[in-house]
């Protein structure tokens, strides 16, 4: 299409493209790369026949190569929620899962993009925009028994809000009460809602009605989940057993065959690696099933009224496993800034 202005005689050349041969958004791009000055776009992909290129999809592959200007143009960070809610107000359904940018599986590579901020030079294409951010992954503070009270008085106000309980001697009386857990033996987990509540309460502190209610929520469904986990863990044996030994321990590449393949685009890739030291918490080279079953313990107390092991396994790689990977990789991120500004500054020369 091309809008002229009589007056001036300029124009613009516009550009819509409908989808049959699955090249709509490349075809898109490659048209703006031969000059042309816009695209005529809905924010989703649905329209007649199979689809069109929509726009928030051609926006991130413009931020995708190196183009700024968008950034500055539109706000990017909301683009992904608006293209979900309008194609709910158009279908009466959510996106397809495997729908690019906006789909419910798009987040299950947000690290294997240079977006990562790890590859060679990637600021030089993020700076000023993060993906984690616009696919709607928070940071989320998580607690382990390497926590001081610090983190775990932040994590119960970023949880639960303020309450004149959380002060600092409950969170001391909170990180004890974790040590002796562990020294007990009991392999719990912290960062679920209901974990947090039922640490609290272990700890001295009067439930809220907010913990009360996720507590009696998780508790209720307690056998269901599992029931879902013993269900994993029928699969995990037979992962555990190829190396001839029960021991409750899997290779790396056993539990990428077993469990993250459908979440992770290859073994060797970078984002996988990180995602098995988040799951490897003793360092040892190999995933042990408790470490494991921390993440599906979360999962199900976070998200209780799932229905299968297929959708407890879901949420644990997409709401826990992934957002741990962003804590792991900003953690990396770090460390090389770190290291570069020491060796800058001369520090460890000699």
């Amino acid at each position: 299409a091309v809008v002229s202005t009589q007056s001036t005689g300029d124009g613009e050349l516009i550009f819509h493209q409908h989808e049959q041969w699955g090249t709509m958004i490349g075809d898109v791009l490659e048209v703006l790369a031969m000059g042309a000055t816009g695209v005529w776009a809905g924010l989703c992909a649905e329209g007649a026949a199979m689809g069109h290129a929509d726009s928030c999809t051609t926006i991130l592959n413009l931020i995708r190569l190196g183009n700024k200007k968008v950034q500055k143009k539109f706000n990017c960070k909301h683009l992904r929620d608006a293209a979900i809610n309008v194609t709910k107000v158009v279908t009466g359904l959510p996106p397809a899962p495997r729908q690019p940018i906006y789909g419910e599986r798009a987040i299950d590579m947000v690290f294997g993009f240079v977006f990562s901020g790890i590859a060679d030079d990637a600021t030089l294409y993020t700076e000023g925009f993060d993906l984690a951010a616009f696919l709607g992954l928070e940071k989320t503070l998580r607690i382990s028994n390497m926590a001081n009270p610090e983190m775990i008085l932040e994590k119960l106000k970023v949880t639960f809000g303020d309450d004149p309980q959380f002060t600092m001697k409950i969170a001391n009386e909170m990180k004890s009460q974790m040590l002796a857990n562990t020294r007990d033996g009991r392999k719990e987990e912290y960062n679920s809602q209901a974990g947090l509540a039922m640490l609290f309460d272990q700890a001295g502190g009067k439930l809220t009605p907010t913990m009360a209610e996720v507590v009696t929520q998780a508790t209720h469904n307690t056998q269901h989940i599992n029931d879902i986990i013993e269900e994993i863990k029928e699969d995990w044996e037979v992962w555990d057993l190829k190396d001839g030994v029960d021991d409750d321990q899997i290779t790396f590449d056993h539990f990428y065959k077993g469990f993250m393949a459908p979440y992770f685009g290859c073994y060797r890739c970078e984002d996988s690696q990180v995602a098995l030291r988040c799951l490897d918490m003793d360092s040892d080279g190999m995933i042990d099933w408790f470490e494991f079953k921390t993440f599906l313990v979360w999962a199900g107390r976070q998200y209780p009224k799932v229905k299968g092991k297929q959708e407890l396994l879901d949420n644990a790689f997409r709401h826990g496993l992934i957002p741990a990977m962003k804590d792991e990789l900003d953690k990396m991120k770090a460390d090389l800034k770190a290291a570069d500004e020491n060796h800058g500054n001369g520090v460890g020369d000699h």
